[in-house]
């Protein structure tokens, strides 16, 4: 006879790690977080500019920005800088996103100091050499038409510029043409506007010298000029329902992009509606993956997610389907959509998510990386470590009805934005009960 399962407990608290915040007169910010148990520091130059801050027409320009970073600074080259790097076990990161640009590296506990001086190096003195701009620009080129023949990115791309029209969040594929105004001085010109002392944030996490870390923060950007305050841009998203379809001849699955607009995080529904999204699409036991996936074998591997920015969310659906059945997976998320809109979960059900919502969340701060993440997170949304403190609280405070109400409220597949890529002549008729197609 086997032994019975044993019965989990509820998921322990995170644990908030006290954080030095530290200001300079210019503005900048600085937050230092000891954390694990390795000798080792993560260290993060967070810039608030991103794609969100680029022009009208001139899309891709802060990726044309971030491929120059790597060319160099004013000190010195790019292989030299890169040699700087090396020396204390590190190297140069770049991450790109909508309203942020993250320069980063992790280091020996006791180079912490060089790393931070090193990005500061790159942010006020990058080097843009006007002879690698042909270079860089035919990078761009080759990056396109590889982005253009997946189809999960132009069903993103098709999405977003439906949900958001006529602002920056809806404009993904660049014009090609406008490539050729990419140069030095244009990539200077943005990096000078779009940075400065009042939109950096530096993060530093791990195992360090305190003391030393802030003296070198404070050496490296006590000079530096405030530049513009960041701005933020909310935008106006499209209400559903609306079905855009992207013509891949011969496809033989469907990309799918279902969603809509919901809450942001400095919203009070936040927390309740990331428990909706786990129950209904976002854990791997969710109603809409145990559907599509396991009962009906529609797809490998389906997930929602919500995507957020400041004052702005969405809830996405995002799947690759067997061309066959897109219909029908449609109507069976759908369907699932709908009974969690007229139904209560039973509590049972409930709690698992919760414990996996809360889970994870204790999980991600368990390392000096995840608890950056974190903290770019809540600078970037305004909010404060009562928001993490609080946050498991909130999840297990989630009842069956507040989850019935979060659906019926904000998830309502009347009003859905729709995107798929697939093979017309098959998936055409397959989408007309939905509704008519956007030209």
């Amino acid at each position: 006879m086997s032994a019975p399962r044993p019965v989990l407990g509820a998921p322990a608290a995170a644990i908030i790690l006290p954080r030095n915040e530290q200001r300079l007169p210019n503005g900048m910010r600085a937050t230092f977080v000891h954390a694990g148990a390795v000798p080792l520091t993560s260290v993060r130059l967070v810039l608030r500019t991103g794609s969100a801050d680029v022009p009208a027409g001139r899309a891709w320009l802060d990726r044309f920005v971030h491929d120059y970073l790597r060319e160099g600074t004013e000190v010195r080259d790019a292989s030299t800088f890169a040699d700087a790097m090396a020396a204390i076990g590190g190297q140069l990161s770049i991450a790109a996103g909508e309203h942020t640009t993250v320069l980063s590296t992790e280091v020996l506990a006791e180079h912490a100091p060089e790393a931070i001086a090193l990005l500061a190096e790159v942010a006020r003195q990058p080097r843009f050499p006007a002879a690698e701009a042909e270079r860089l620009r035919a990078d761009l080129r080759r990056s396109l038409d590889l982005a253009l023949a997946q189809p999960q990115y132009v069903t993103y791309a098709a999405f977003r510029a439906a949900l958001y029209p006529d602002h920056p969040y809806g404009r993904v594929i660049p014009d090609p043409a406008a490539f050729e105004g990419f140069d030095a001085d244009a990539a200077r010109a943005f990096w000078s506007s779009e940075t400065g002392a009042q939109r950096a944030l530096l993060l530093v996490g791990g195992l360090f010298d305190e003391d030393a870390a802030i003296a070198a923060w404070r050496a490296a950007f006590e000079g530096w000029e405030p530049g513009a305050a960041p701005v933020d841009r909310p935008p106006t998203p499209a209400r559903g329902p609306s079905i855009h379809l992207i013509d891949r001849p011969g496809a033989e699955q469907s990309t799918m992009y279902v969603g809509r607009a919901v809450p942001d995080p400095t919203l009070p529904d936040y927390v309740a509606l990331e428990v909706t999204n786990a129950l209904l699409a976002g854990s791997f036991a969710s109603r809409i993956t145990m559907n599509i996936r396991e009962a009906n074998g529609y797809t490998y591997s389906p997930r929602g997610v919500i995507s957020s920015r400041p004052h702005d969310s969405t809830w996405i659906e995002i799947a690759d389907v067997t061309t066959n059945v897109t219909g029908a997976a449609l109507s069976e998320m759908f369907k699932e959509i709908e009974r969690l809109r007229a139904e209560a979960p039973p509590a049972e059900e409930l709690v698992g998510i919760q414990n996996y919502a809360a889970g994870s969340f204790v999980i991600r701060q368990a390392t000096p990386n995840g608890i950056l993440d974190h903290l770019e997170f809540l600078d970037l949304h305004g909010l404060d470590a009562t928001y993490s403190a609080t946050y498991v609280e909130r999840v297990r405070a989630v009842t069956p009805d507040e989850v019935r109400r979060i659906a019926s409220e904000y998830l309502g597949s009347d009003a859905m934005t729709i995107a798929v890529a697939g093979d017309r002549a098959q998936v055409d008729a397959q989408l007309a009960p939905f509704g008519p197609l956007t030209p």
